[in-house]
């Protein structure tokens, strides 16, 4: 079947682990890139063993974290402290597009594999490290995570409540963050390399991704001096709607009216007409004065139904609004479900159970993301990988035995 996406027939060589990396090479793999995971003889993707411990994932090193971006990849173990497994990764970048690693900042030089080594062997190739503080600067080996970038970048500082300490939160928002930003520098780097016919080096800083994916905060203090401050659930402007309000049978909803026009339509939507005309919200000025009163009010309001039949109500009065959801009810939301963000991959014999993966977030009307195949053991593809390089049977007993691969 002839195959419609961008990337297909690009090779792509992903030394990734974690969440980061392996998502951006996800990314690449869900538009027809051939992504090869190289994972470590010893114990792979550190991923394999996180998520659905209780149904045994892990046993299989199959762990749920690892299948949310493994589908449509290639595993192939490789010993890349050897000089015999540096020597096969150097045959596959030869004839590869992307490289993309995350190892700590000097490991693939340490292995004679870094960008200047593999251009003198594969001028256009595509070579990107995704690293928690970047290539340069005084921080540049220092080991980082989602949290920890979190915490340095100031993002923890401003989470959570005023009364509390800083906080985490719920999501790799900065793994993933990263990931989109080093699979768009990939994707700059090969349509320049379309223009000149050359590779180049891409360096991905988490921090750096941090930084600017809270952009309006970040330009807010280098250009104003502004020193945040945790708000909780609260809109910065004091004058706003913009909070978490409880409502009837224990339920919470999440109402935003930042600007005037909705703030006229939102109160009769309640049920309460007369706020604009109370003396103590008569201006935003008292508005902002008297803002725990103005929430009082709203609260008492909304006690009177579910969030559920708020969202419904106020999305009628085009007022941003939306029930706090689990997650488990999030994916059960009939638009999620009528939207259908997720491949059903079938069974996954060591599993036994059907497994669902994620596809991109967006929508192309031509050669979009698709799921081709599942997520792979650890090393299922070495063999057939190490054919192609023209390794024989023999051979590749041969490095197995010696721990190669």
């Amino acid at each position: 079947m002839n195959d419609s996406r961008p990337f297909s027939g690009i090779k792509v060589l992903a030394v990734a682990r974690v969440v980061a990396c392996p998502f951006a090479a996800y990314q690449l793999a869900l538009h027809g890139a051939d992504v090869i995971r190289i994972e470590d003889t010893e114990s792979g993707d550190t991923m394999r063993t996180t998520g659905g411990k209780h149904l045994g994932f892990h046993e299989h090193g199959m762990g749920t974290a690892y299948l949310a971006q493994s589908a449509n990849t290639r595993s192939m173990t490789l010993n890349m402290r050897s000089s015999e497994g540096q020597a096969i990764f150097r045959k596959m970048a030869a004839g590869a597009d992307v490289v993309i690693e995350n190892l700590l900042t000097g490991s693939m030089a340490k292995y004679g594999l870094a960008y200047e080594d593999l251009r003198k062997l594969n001028p256009r190739l595509v070579f990107c490290s995704l690293t928690g503080f970047g290539q340069t600067g005084p921080k540049k080996r220092q080991p980082a995570n989602d949290t920890i970038i979190q915490a340095a970048s100031g993002l923890m500082s401003l989470t959570g409540s005023p009364e509390g300490g800083p906080t985490k939160t719920g999501a790799y928002i900065f793994d993933y963050g990263s990931g989109f930003a080093a699979a768009l520098g990939i994707v700059t780097a090969l349509f320049h390399r379309t223009v000149t016919g050359q590779g180049q080096y891409v360096d991905v800083s988490m921090l750096e991704t941090a930084l600017v994916m809270n952009g309006t905060t970040v330009s807010d203090v280098l250009n104003a001096g502004a020193q945040p401050v945790r708000r909780g659930n609260r809109a910065e402007s004091s004058a706003s709607i913009n909070n978490v309000f409880p409502c009837g049978h224990g339920t919470h909803l999440l109402i935003a009216a930042s600007r005037e026009p909705q703030r006229r339509r939102l109160w009769p939507a309640i049920g309460r007409p007369d706020i604009p005309e109370d003396a103590r919200f008569l201006t935003p000025d008292l508005r902002a004065k008297n803002i725990e009163a103005l929430y009082a009010e709203i609260e008492q309001a909304l006690q009177v139904r579910t969030a559920r039949e708020w969202e419904d109500i106020l999305a009628d009065a085009a007022i941003g609004a939306s029930e706090v959801k689990t997650v488990p009810d999030a994916l059960a939301h009939p638009h999620v479900l009528a939207r259908q963000p997720f491949h059903d991959v079938g069974v996954i014999p060591e599993l036994g159970v059907p497994i669902k993966v994620p596809l991109a977030p967006y929508r192309l009307s031509e050669g979009g993301s698709r799921v081709d195949s599942p997520p792979p053991l650890r090393g299922q593809h070495t063999d057939q990988i190490l054919a192609t390089l023209d390794y024989d049977a023999a051979g590749i007993e041969s490095l197995r035995k010696a721990g190669v691969i």
